[in-house]
């Protein structure tokens, strides 16, 4: 008996079984993506015209690819309410971005170029384009709190009657 309970002592404690079977630890001392990560987001966000006369809020969620540890690309779905107190009005927001994000530790800066479209009730259905700022704060490996605000304008009035998204969120990479 006592020679089963060492022998099973001796293999438990074995580099063998210690060891991970599947490689990586999902986690690293070094907060922030790793290439070929994935990112996922949930924002509350707006959007305001350039005059900041006309506003909406809504919910922003994103799923991205890291094609390097600072290259980004992401696909962002915008739901957005407008109240205009006669009705409630719905409209969206679908971009596609590519990003540069520093990594600079726990902050990490990133610029980015939307691409994509606005449509609803309250505005007119375009196809838009324009930069991003951010910036993320990891509070450990894999989650971040982030802020973004972009300037997006119509592909045929470029740089005249753009729209002001921005967010406020947080994210998470697996």
């Amino acid at each position: 008996m006592r020679t089963t309970l060492l022998a099973l002592a001796v293999a438990a404690a074995s580099p063998a079984t210690l060891a991970q079977s599947d490689g990586d630890s999902p986690y690293s001392l070094d907060p922030g993506p790793r290439a070929g990560t994935w990112e996922s987001t949930l924002t509350g966000s707006g959007q305001s015209d350039d005059e900041f006369d006309n506003s909406n809020f809504g919910v922003t969620g994103s799923l991205g690819y890291y094609k390097t540890k600072n290259w980004l690309f992401t696909v962002k779905q915008s739901l957005q309410l407008n109240d205009d107190n006669n009705s409630t009005l719905f409209g969206g927001r679908t971009i596609g971005q590519a990003a540069y994000q520093w990594d600079r530790g726990r902050w990490q800066p990133y610029v980015g170029l939307n691409v994509g479209g606005i449509y609803g009730a309250t505005v007119d259905d375009e196809a838009v384009f324009g930069p991003e700022v951010g910036l993320k704060y990891y509070v450990n490996e894999s989650t971040f709190m982030f802020g973004n605000i972009s300037y997006e304008v119509p592909f045929d009035e470029c740089c005249d009657n753009g729209v002001v998204p921005y967010s406020v969120g947080v994210g998470f990479n697996f």
